[in-house]
């Protein structure tokens, strides 16, 4: 285990212990002369408002920007797509006889049936199920989570708020290959996040060590009124942005103001079964990275029955 404990309160210490102690070893994987792995983070606040005022922060200074091949990990939400439900354009008026009472009660009932039916996610061209074993970069259920403990603690704590929890699994790649994951948590405003950024978890040029690296920022926001303000963030790249914050409009946007903005870029060396903690003034990140041993696709049994 490795901790890095600077600036850190005694409540995250016990948070990284009960995580040390419940997490067991991993059996090795490949698949194809791929090595996979599973990978869990938490990222979380730090609210003491000395740690955040340690080091002075300059939006001239900042360069934030979004990589090409970014892209976010998949949720089960993601496969299916489901209205509200409601009755569209259709102005109920009292039918003028029995027959047509019916009719409009029938097309009422059919908008309704259609409003709610599950429809394929627009973005995507072929549909499929997802298989939480064997494909990469899916958000995995809790059910499988390490960090449950230890998450539960941050947030009952003053001094740390949960921000964003990852848990998925990938083949490792090289750092010229690897694949950037979105990253947005925290409170929600117009169409940005408290939590944005990328990281990428990869193999070292030797693939003898794991690297987190990370390209992350915390925005503190306030009502645009309240200040005039040369921060400013990058635009979200379109693929990334889910359906609500498709639908939210430039007005609720403008609505907010930034005071200032952390930014986090630091790159950290692993082995796997490690428990790393890497440490901000604002933010903290805790990451453990295990070998993942990917199942053989089942043989289909046939019964074959003769007369």
């Amino acid at each position: 285990m490795i901790v890095k404990p600077a600036r850190t309160k005694s409540t995250l210490l016990s948070v990284c212990c009960v995580l040390a102690f419940v997490i067991a070893p991993a059996t090795a994987s490949a698949q194809d002369g791929e090595r996979w792995f599973q990978v869990e983070i938490s990222i979380f606040s730090n609210e003491d408002l000395l740690d955040r005022n340690e080091e002075h922060w300059q939006a001239d200074r900042l360069e934030l920007e979004y990589p090409d091949k970014i892209q976010r990990l998949k949720q089960l939400s993601d496969l299916l797509l489901i209205d509200d439900l409601f009755i569209s354009d259709i102005e109920l008026s009292e039918p003028a006889s029995e027959q047509q009472s019916d009719t409009a009660e029938t097309a009422d009932t059919d908008n309704l049936v259609l409003a709610t039916a599950p429809i394929p996610n627009a973005g995507a061209r072929n549909f499929s199920f997802f298989d939480y074993e064997r494909d990469s970069f899916i958000q995995l259920p809790l059910s499988e989570s390490d960090f449950r403990q230890s998450n539960r603690a941050i947030e009952r704590t003053a001094d740390h708020r949960l921000l964003y929890h990852g848990l998925w699994r990938q083949a490792m790649q090289n750092p010229n290959q690897a694949t950037p994951i979105y990253i947005e948590g925290g409170r929600e405003y117009g169409q940005q996040h408290e939590l944005q950024g990328n990281i990428t978890v990869r193999f070292n040029p030797n693939r003898d060590r794991i690297v987190l690296d990370t390209d992350l920022w915390l925005s503190e926001f306030s009502a645009a009124a309240e200040l005039e303000s040369s921060w400013a963030l990058p635009d979200i790249p379109s693929k990334m942005k889910n359906r609500n914050s498709i639908q939210n409009t430039d007005t609720q946007i403008n609505q907010y103001g930034i005071r200032r903005i952390f930014h986090f870029q630091q790159s950290r060396d692993m082995r796997s079964g490690e428990f790393h903690y890497l440490d901000h003034p604002a933010m903290g990140i805790v990451i453990l990275v295990e070998q993942y041993q990917v199942p053989p696709i089942p043989t289909p049994e046939f019964n074959f029955e003769t007369n």
